[in-house]
C-alpha cells in the first residue's frame, strides 16, 4: 500500500512537470464559485458556457478551454446526473495493481488507458485518473493525448487552485469529490495531516511540516451534499456521454502547439 501510495505521488508530480502549464498566460482571479450564476450560465443556450457544447468541447479534447470554462465545467458537473460523489470507481485500484509491476510494457499501458477512460465516463474530471492517461499516452509515445490530458489535469486544478486561497475557512479551496482533496494536495507536494470537520461545509488539514504563517489548509466540500446517493447502481454504457446521451460524433481535438 505504502509502494502505491509513492508510485502515485511520483506520478502526479511527473505530470505536472510534463510541460508547460495550461493556463501559464492566463490570471487566475480568486474568487469563490457562484452556484446560483453557474447554474444559470450552464443551463443557457445562448450561454458560452452551455454545458452540453462546453462537455462535448472538454471530451474531444479541445485545449483551447480556458479558465473559466474548466470551472463551469467542473462545478456545473455538480447538477449532471452522472455525478455520484459517493461512488468510487474501482479503476484505481486495479490501474495502481499494474503500476505495482518492475517491469511495463505497452500492454500494461494500453490497459492503463483502457481502465482510465472507461472510468471517467462516470467521473470525467478526477485528477487521479487523469495523471494516469498522461503518464500511460507519454509511455507509449502518443504525445497528442499526453498533451490533451496534461492540460485537462492542469484545467481542473486550475478550477480548484483559483475558487479560494485555501489558506482560511472564509477562503476555502472548493472541490466535488473528497479524493480530489487528496489528489489536489499531491499535485502541490503539500503533505498533510489528518482532516478535521470544522464546520458543516469546511475540512482543515493541519500540514505535515510546520510551515510559516500557514495554519492549515481548508476545501469546502458542501457541494458534494447536494446530491444522495442512489440506491441502486444504474448500468452505463462505455462512452462519453452527456445526460444518458452518446456522444457519437467525433472531430479532431484541438490543440495547442507548444515549443
Amino acid at each position: 500500500m505504502i509502494k502505491s501510495l509513492m508510485r502515485n505521488t511520483l506520478l502526479f508530480l511527473f505530470a505536472l512537470l510534463a510541460g508547460v502549464r495550461a493556463f501559464a498566460q492566463e490570471e487566475e482571479v480568486v474568487r469563490a464559485p457562484d452556484n446560483d450564476l453557474i447554474l444559470k450560465e450552464i443551463l443557457d443556450s445562448s450561454s458560452p458556457y452551455y454545458y452540453p457544447n462546453l462537455y462535448f468541447r472538454y471530451s474531444e479534447g479541445d485545449t483551447t478551454l480556458t479558465l473559466e470554462d474548466y470551472r463551469h465545467l467542473y462545478y456545473g458537473f455538480v447538477w449532471q446526473p452522472e455525478y455520484k460523489p459517493f461512488e468510487t470507481p474501482l479503476a484505481h485500484d486495479k490501474i495502481l495493481m499494474i503500476l505495482e509491476s518492475d517491469s511495463l510494457g505497452e500492454a500494461d499501458f494500453q490497459e492503463i488507458i483502457r481502465l482510465g477512460k472507461e472510468a471517467m465516463v462516470r467521473e470525467p474530471f478526477d485528477p487521479s485518473l487523469i495523471n494516469f492517461l498522461v503518464y500511460a499516452y507519454g509511455s507509449i509515445g502518443d504525445t497528442i493525448n499526453e498533451r490533451i490530458n496534461y492540460y485537462r489535469l492542469e484545467g481542473i486544478l486550475g478550477a480548484i487552485r483559483s475558487s479560494g486561497t485555501g489558506l482560511s475557512e472564509k477562503s476555502p479551496w472548493h472541490i466535488i469529490y473528497f479524493s480530489h482533496v487528496k489528489d489536489f494536495l499531491a499535485s502541490a507536494n503539500i503533505r498533510c495531516k489528518k482532516e478535521q470537520i470544522i464546520s458543516r461545509s469546511v475540512a482543515y488539514l493541519p500540514p505535515l511540516v510546520k510551515q510559516k504563517g500557514v495554519k492549515g489548509y481548508y476545501f469546502d466540500f458542501s457541494r458534494i451534499y447536494l446530491k444522495r446517493p442512489d440506491k441502486e447502481p444504474e448500468k452505463r454504457s462505455s462512452g462519453w456521454e452527456f445526460n444518458g446521451i452518446p456522444l457519437k460524433k467525433r472531430v479532431a481535438p484541438t490543440v495547442i502547439k507548444t515549443e
